[in-house]
């Protein structure tokens, strides 16, 4: 058996301990462990940082009661004489359970009385760099700690030897999944799908035991009119709740409170009944990069008031290597994604941004590629491509089938503030009984939001054209994506997305917004094959549905683009037919932050300076590109590539970016239709008594991944700015 002297750590405890280690020096005591053995296990003093008594008592209350009554003389006594042979954890930092299914030899051992998991590894695991549990990663403690690095490689000592031995004592970062300020509420909670009767709550807790979520209609949580208590099986996933029975157009508060007593507050407003024109107010955000954190560009976000914020697809970045998840280019595990999100809501440079966004306004999450893999549509069989299945594998009819893309769908739900819905039986394989995305939620007679999933049943992209394709090349690939029945969103959504639109107009509701990960207007043949514009069939037939429908103010915001590009929408009955007008116009949106890495190089990759980076020199000579980069001020340079996005789409009979020129009734307030250069995101403003729509777009200079480490306060000090502003008035029925 494990016994008490091994459970100790004399350079950890006299480290946390100054009071001791003074009496020590002083000769007034011997050590650290006779002090600990005599008084400290009774004053929930901390032996090592394999064992907790707070963590071991909020985990175990039937032990918590027994040390209280007197039957036993700490949890830590508990925990040598019998909890170790119980197969309770000590702390976080050992999950005997996650030990014993990673070690089956270490299992056989301990199902044969031989010794105890956690003895185990104190006595011969850590020397053998075996994880104690899922919050040590090995590999983000070497990238934390270049010196342990070096030891580790010189196979001194493994890393998990380092951090039990000097790292703990050291206070050096073991886990991306504890909080830098000590907090148990590290992503700080998490409201969304807010409909007009029940709200999404969500928080993760690092204390083991239950956690309770409560709601107020005050600040003061002087009468609570419902709570919840859940248990926390794993500290490293979020809990999530459904809280019904609310109130329409209430404004409510939550509190979440852990078995230690330390809680984290938020606030939301139900959406208000249909028949109700209060005005509406919402954000909405678009690319967010773990390596970027912690987003200063959001920074104003929280104090806008807003009824709900947009993250607008690619919410992690899964295939690139970040800060918590080094040398893993490729998310593949629950681990991964779960490190993945987590690494966009922890706090970074002492601020946390999206955190406190999310704990004050409903979040409503769209997912995209990069929550997967670039460019995957879910909609194919994994073996329709060989590098389809080299990444998917070949189990599942579909994509959406496979293991990898459940793994990632699954932590994408698991750690937003979603409800689980899914489809019933559509009539098609590709969506039946999946999970579903989709949303439409009206807001009073202001607004509704119609949230859409465009890649778990999107058919196959087309192969991209050529970097410098042939005239007849760009035709053949546009006659392709006319192709009868290629479908982006499956029938199932489509039809969904139709039938809401038309409840929407019927019932009176003035602005329809469709929140697409992709854009759809047309911007040329440049990766035109994962946009809209790859599924031209389709994309016809929904915005002639809406034309033919008189479905009114219909706005798509839109994604990917990574910068704000304006343009009203047309579209054509088949493949060489004219444009047909539309009074419906998309804006893409602003990146939260986002990157590239060209010849190992990092480059803040707005739309702007990534068209410029990636546009072969035969579409963009470098005489161009040498004019680009002698432009100094944004306006300029916006204006730069307003006139390349024209070029690229003129010649096919598309309208030239912005609203001047169209049946759109826009006013340009300030800054233009382009805004290709900032970090940011978009504010949307509907005039409770005009309806008039005003669209607000802010934005910082950007940054990288380098800067954000070597001037941190240079990057966080970076205040939004306006950098685009318009109106819209509404087409209005008598």
């Amino acid at each position: 058996m494990l016994n008490a002297e091994d459970l100790f750590n004399e350079a950890f405890y006299l480290a946390n301990n100054p009071d001791v280690e003074a009496a020590v020096e002083a000769g007034i005591i011997e050590s650290g462990f006779d002090h600990f053995i005599e008084s400290g296990q009774f004053q929930v003093r901390q032996p090592s940082p394999l064992y907790s008594e707070l963590d071991y008592l909020a985990a175990n209350p039937n032990i918590r009661d027994a040390v209280t009554q007197g039957i036993v003389n700490s949890g830590f006594q508990h925990f040598i004489e019998f909890g170790q042979f119980e197969r309770r954890n000590p702390s976080p930092l050992f999950d005997t359970s996650f030990y014993l299914t990673q070690n089956p030899d270490v299992n056989t051992i301990v199902n044969e009385g031989i010794l105890t998991a956690i003895e185990h590894f104190v006595k011969f695991g850590q020397f053998e760099d075996r994880a104690p549990s899922l919050l040590y990663n090995p590999n983000y403690y070497l990238s934390q700690n270049p010196d342990v690095a070096v030891a580790v490689e010189r196979d001194e000592l493994t890393g998990i030897e380092h951090y039990l031995d000097i790292g703990a004592a050291q206070d050096r970062d073991f886990s991306a999944f504890l909080s830098p300020d000590g907090s148990s509420f590290p992503n700080q909670v998490s409201v969304g799908d807010v409909t007009q009767t029940s709200a999404i709550l969500l928080t993760r807790n690092t204390v083991p035991g239950e956690i309770e979520f409560e709601v107020s209609t005050n600040p003061n949580f002087t009468k609570i009119i419902t709570s919840q208590i859940q248990p926390i099986n794993n500290i490293i996933e979020p809990i999530k709740v459904e809280i019904g029975n609310l109130v329409p157009g209430t404004q409510y508060f939550y509190r979440v409170t852990n078995t230690l007593g330390a809680s984290e507050v938020g606030s939301f407003r139900t959406v208000p009944p249909i028949e109700v024109q209060q005005g509406l107010r919402f954000g909405v955000s678009g690319t967010i990069q773990g390596e970027l954190a912690p987003y200063p560009a959001l920074i104003n976000a929280p104090e806008r008031n807003l009824d709900f914020f947009v993250q607008l697809g690619d919410t992690i970045s899964a295939n690139t290597i970040s800060p918590d998840l080094p040398k893993v280019s490729q998310a593949i595990t629950e681990l991964d994604f779960n490190t993945k999100y987590n690494e966009t809501i922890s706090q970074r440079a002492g601020i946390n941004p999206l955190a406190n966004l999310e704990s004050s306004t409903p979040i409503l999450s769209v997912w995209d590629d990069q929550d997967l893999i670039d460019n995957f549509a879910g909609g194919v069989a994994p073996t329709s491509r060989l590098l389809t299945q080299a990444i998917f594998g070949t189990e599942g009819e579909f994509v959406n089938d496979t293991p990898l893309f459940e793994t990632a769908l699954n932590a994408f739900q698991n750690s937003k503030p979603l409800r689980n819905l899914f489809y019933g039986e559509t009539g098609d394989s590709r969506t039946a009984n999946e999970r579903k995305l989709y949303r439409a939620i009206p807001y009073g007679q202001d607004g509704a939001a119609f949230i859409l999933d465009a890649r778990s049943f999107r058919d196959a992209t087309l192969f991209p054209l050529t970097d410098v394709p042939t005239e007849g090349q760009i035709n053949q690939f546009i006659q392709q994506t006319f192709t009868p029945n290629r479908t982006l969103l499956g029938a199932a959504q489509l039809e969904e997305l139709k039938n809401d639109l038309l409840a929407s107009e019927s019932a009176g509701i003035t602005w329809k917004f469709i929140f697409s990960p992709v854009p759809i207007q047309n911007l040329g043949f440049f990766e035109a094959e994962d946009r809209w514009e790859g599924y031209a069939d389709e994309r016809n037939e929904l915005l002639q549905f809406i034309d033919e429908n008189n479905i009114d103010n219909v706005v798509f915001l839109s994604g990917e683009a990574n910068g704000t590009i304006v343009n009203n929408l047309t579209y054509q009955t088949d493949f060489e037919q004219p444009q047909i007008q539309t009074n419906s116009f998309e804006i893409t949106v602003q990146p939260t932050a986002v990157q590239l890495e060209l010849e190992n190089e990092q480059i803040a990759a707005p739309f702007g300076s990534a068209t410029v980076a990636l546009t072969p020199d035969d579409l963009l000579s470098p005489a161009l590109k040498d004019l680009y980069f002698s432009l100094d001020t944004q306006p300029a340079r916006n204006e730069f590539i307003q006139e390349v996005l024209d070029n690229r789409i003129v010649n096919f009979g598309y309208d030239s970016i912005g609203l001047e020129d169209s049946e759109i009734d826009a006013e340009l307030i300030e800054g233009s239709y382009v805004a290709a250069h900032t970090f940011g995101w978009t504010e949307f403003v509907i005039d409770s008594q005009t309806q008039q729509l005003q669209v607000t777009v802010y934005g910082i200079e950007p940054y990288t991944q380098d800067e954000i480490e070597t001037i941190p306060v240079t990057i966080i000090n970076r205040s939004p700015q306006i950098v685009s502003q318009f109106r819209i008035n509404p087409v209005l029925n008598a």
